[in-house]
């Protein structure tokens, strides 16, 4: 629950007018916060006064104060040149990702929004050797799935275009003479994004700040829409990594050290909107 000083409070309102859930009123000149909060931090974000304290259960020291728009500024172009180089990695080193690389992009997820900042995310990261031991089972699942018996738009992929079926079945073909990788391409590590409510919006935002901290780090990314399925099918798959009933993994990407460099970004077909 949000608490305030009220000897630093002169009920100014500012906290009133961002409140997303209109859970703080002025009453005799100071702000009073309701029953039901977001714990969005809004209030105590845009306090001049420093009235307005962390909720309760979060780490206080951990706010940053915007002293210096320095430390927070990103030129909008350089920014745009990020992501057009950024490209799906499928080709990495055996190096694994150190322990302070997925702290950060562990973080970057922690401060991704969430619907109602629900916060129900959860992460798994996998190893190279968990990797190597899921690797098999995952192929095996998707290769001998009855895909008639299965909701094609559950299966995150342009279904209308694929012939997945046979993909599946090659890439498992591929696994067991060559013991080549199609599915995971050999990265030494994976992540696993957990929700107990299936919160695929959520899973959307937080794929797509994972990615920028991923590459940032100078490391490669591609995200795993055949993974992610593959988690929804099969029970062993979510035995071995510690699903819960309940959970569902509503997204997956393997990252690590590329083996590739690109020398220049590509291009992509003109934007299409409307203007109504």
């Amino acid at each position: 629950m949000i608490k305030v000083d009220l000897d630093k409070c002169i009920g100014c309102g500012t906290c009133v007018a961002d409140c997303p859930a209109a859970n703080i009123t002025v009453k005799e000149g100071k702000a009073v916060h309701g029953k039901w909060c977001l714990e969005c931090g809004h209030c105590a974000a845009v306090c001049e006064r420093k009235a307005v304290a962390s909720p309760d259960g979060y780490d206080p020291s951990e706010v940053l104060e915007y002293d210096d728009s320095a430390k927070f500024a990103i030129a909008p172009d350089q920014l745009l040149n990020f992501v057009k180089f950024r490209r799906s990695v499928r080709q990495f080193t055996d190096e694994p990702v150190s322990d302070a690389d997925i702290a950060k992009i562990l973080e970057m997820g922690r401060y991704t929004q969430t619907g109602a900042n629900a916060q129900p995310l959860r992460y798994i990261v996998l190893t190279k050797d968990t990797l190597r031991e899921i690797t098999p089972i995952a192929l095996k699942s998707l290769a001998e799935l009855d895909v008639g018996s299965v909701d094609k738009k559950a299966m995150r992929v342009p279904y209308q275009y694929l012939d997945f079926q046979s993909i599946w079945i090659n890439w498992y073909q591929a696994y067991q003479k060559k013991n080549r990788d199609l599915l995971f391409h050999n990265a030494p590590n994976a992540l696993l994004v957990v929700s107990r409510t299936c919160n695929e919006m959520d899973g959307c935002f937080n794929a797509g700040h994972l990615e920028l901290m991923i590459n940032a780090l100078g490391l490669g990314a591609c995200m795993m829409g055949f993974g992610t399925f593959a988690f929804d099918v099969s029970p062993e798959l979510k035995q071995r990594v510690g699903i819960q009933k309940g959970e569902s993994v509503i997204l997956m990407m393997v990252f690590g050290h590329p083996k590739v460099k690109y020398l220049r970004t590509v291009n992509r077909k003109k934007v299409r909107y409307e203007k109504i």
